[in-house]
């Protein structure tokens, strides 16, 4: 008899609208308690209301008319063109024709009018270099020459520059070694010294001097020239 009981409260209560209680009228509201002291009796062990066992939502069926599934297209790789083949060794090995070489042309400032040149590029004026002065001593030596052999004297240094004197009218001087009258007695020799101009004034006078003997020595570094017999004598003993 009491599980009979038992379970026709259950029932009861799982019949019950799913409307709240406290939400209801207070008319409509059904006295849970008053079921329970009826159905429980005195002694008795207190009643369990099992909840319902929820059950998971089932998924509609599958329309047997729907369409299938679109399976998206496999990517295809793009063509590629075919590659050159690789030169073989004996192409390798043939010699590369040589780069060609830029050739530079000069320009020639001289070609350009004067307002076109950049002015950079003009040359800088230089001091006209002064022409060595012929010292005191060399004037007074040269007085006492002849026309002759003061005009080949001036020959000399229009050429060449002034020239530092060493020997010219020497009265009563004879050659060393011959006893003969020498040049310098008369006043148609002259010794002088050409320094670094030694050679090319040699040469000039080799080439130029007709009327007289030039003549170096191989122990002294003056040049003799005078007026006279045509001779050249280069490197010749002093004989003192």
């Amino acid at each position: 008899m009491r599980g009979r009981l038992r379970i026709a409260a259950s029932a009861i209560l799982l019949a019950a609208p799913a409307l709240p209680v406290h939400a209801r009228p207070a008319a409509e509201r059904p006295n849970v308690l008053t079921h329970l002291r009826l159905v429980a009796a005195p002694g008795s062990l207190p009643l369990s209301v099992v909840p319902p066992v929820p059950r998971p939502a089932s998924r509609p069926p599958a329309r047997s008319g729907s369409a299938p599934a679109i399976v998206p297209p496999v990517p295809q790789l793009a063509h590629r063109p075919p590659q050159p083949p690789l030169p073989s060794l004996a192409d390798a090995a043939a010699p590369l024709p040589p780069a060609p070489r830029l050739v530079r042309q000069g320009v020639q400032l001289a070609a350009l009018a004067p307002e076109r040149m950049d002015p950079a590029l003009w040359p800088e004026p230089r001091p006209e270099p002064r022409p060595p002065r012929r010292d005191a001593k060399s004037e007074r030596m040269l007085a006492c020459l002849s026309p002759a052999a003061r005009a080949l004297f001036d020959r000399i240094e229009a050429e060449h520059g002034p020239m530092r004197v060493i020997s010219t009218c020497r009265p009563g001087a004879r050659i060393a070694g011959s006893g003969r009258i020498s040049k310098h007695a008369s006043g148609e020799a002259i010794d002088f010294e050409a320094g670094g101009r030694k050679a090319q004034v040699v040469r000039w006078l080799i080439a130029n001097h007709k009327r007289g003997g030039t003549m170096t020595y191989s122990d002294m570094s003056h040049i003799h020239v005078d007026i006279g017999h045509h001779f050249v004598a280069l490197g010749a003993p002093s004989g003192r």
